[in-house]
């Protein structure tokens, strides 16, 4: 019997790959908005980690586990970013011939270049490896937590600077990681609290209110670099900044904003400042259960013009193959 599981989970993993193999058959750019989401996902879950530790938290103990089965699998997630290396030219702007001839571009050469990239890379995600070596469930390390969150959280900053601001040609935001960064924990805490809701009340060990709280924390301080950042940039008519936002807001994507503004923020934003979710499980699941819905929303607003695609086959099967990786992790955390 315990072989017969052993298996299965080995075929979902092996499926899960295979899945996120051949979404390259329709080019890098459509397993790059799968690979995008999932990889911000285990970002979001080790800041709260290392948040949770930070704070000796009580409403952590509950999404721990989790948040650690969703964390851990970011050196695989490091692993399954390597390909795309071999194809920056359909991604990067600046690794396209004749980006030099650009003077922004040309400027920038220094920093962005393929084996610069790579060697940033590689050191991002054995930082996050470490850092979570230094985790254990079941215990608050404190000390852990104090370092090891603003240093994850400068270099995620720059990991997002370089695999998804780079993305266009000529913006640059100091904020852009922070805004990333927000949305991914926003992310992780809803499907961490979905995932605990789901086993009932008794599963949340008290903690709804403070589960419910966290969320509306997050949401309003992620709305409020969102916001100033497009005020201080529209406002001041940045003519590179205005138009990776024109892009944004012109044709079907300006639905798409309106979406995640309203969906993502304002709707959750009124239902969580209500007594419902704080008080049960059910009340607060579908809540948790919707946010993510429009996390992915919000990602694909900031990605997918960049690559100038929608949504294909290729990225449905991304996210079929991940997914299934994801939940197999959850299943088997070991």
């Amino acid at each position: 019997m315990q072989r017969s599981i052993e298996v299965g989970r080995s075929g979902a993993f092996y499926l899960g790959l295979l899945l996120y193999a051949l979404a390259f058959l329709f080019g890098a750019p459509a397993a790059y908005f799968p690979f995008a989401f999932f990889l911000l996902l285990s970002l979001g879950a080790l800041l709260l980690l290392l948040l949770h530790n930070a704070l000796q938290s009580r409403w952590g103990v509950p999404l721990e586990p989790y948040l650690y089965p969703l964390a851990r699998t970011l050196p695989l997630m490091g692993l399954l970013g390597l390909p795309f290396f071999l194809f920056l030219p359909e991604l990067f702007p600046w690794a396209r011939p004749g980006a030099s001839l650009d003077p922004i571009l040309a400027h920038r050469a220094g920093y962005l270049n393929a084996p610069f990239m790579l060697l940033r890379y590689v050191l991002f995600f054995t930082l996050f490896s470490w850092v979570l070596l230094k985790l254990k469930p079941g215990e608050h390390r404190s000390e852990v937590g104090a370092w090891g969150l603003p240093l994850t959280f400068a270099a995620a900053t720059f990991l997002t600077y370089d695999l998804f601001m780079a993305l266009e040609a000529h913006f640059y935001s100091a904020s852009f990681g922070a805004i990333l960064l927000l949305s991914a924990a926003v992310l992780a805490l809803a499907v961490a609290v979905a995932l605990a809701a789901r086993q009932g009340t008794a599963a949340l060990m008290g903690q709804a209110q403070n589960h419910t709280n966290l969320l509306l924390a997050l949401s309003i301080i992620w709305i409020y670099v969102e916001a100033t950042t497009l005020i201080i940039v529209w406002g001041g008519d940045l003519p590179h900044e205005v138009e990776f936002y024109l892009k944004r807001l012109e044709g079907p994507w300006g639905g798409v904003a309106a979406l995640w503004a309203v969906g993502g923020f304002l709707l959750p934003f009124l239902y969580l400042l209500t007594n419902l979710p704080k008080r049960e499980a059910r009340f607060l699941l579908p809540v948790a259960l919707w946010i993510p819905l429009f996390r992915l929303l919000h990602l694909a607003w900031y990605v997918l013009p960049a690559l100038g695609r929608g949504v294909g086959i290729g990225e449905v099967l991304g996210f079929l193959g991940l997914g299934l990786f994801f939940l197999q992790r959850l299943r088997n955390p070991s």
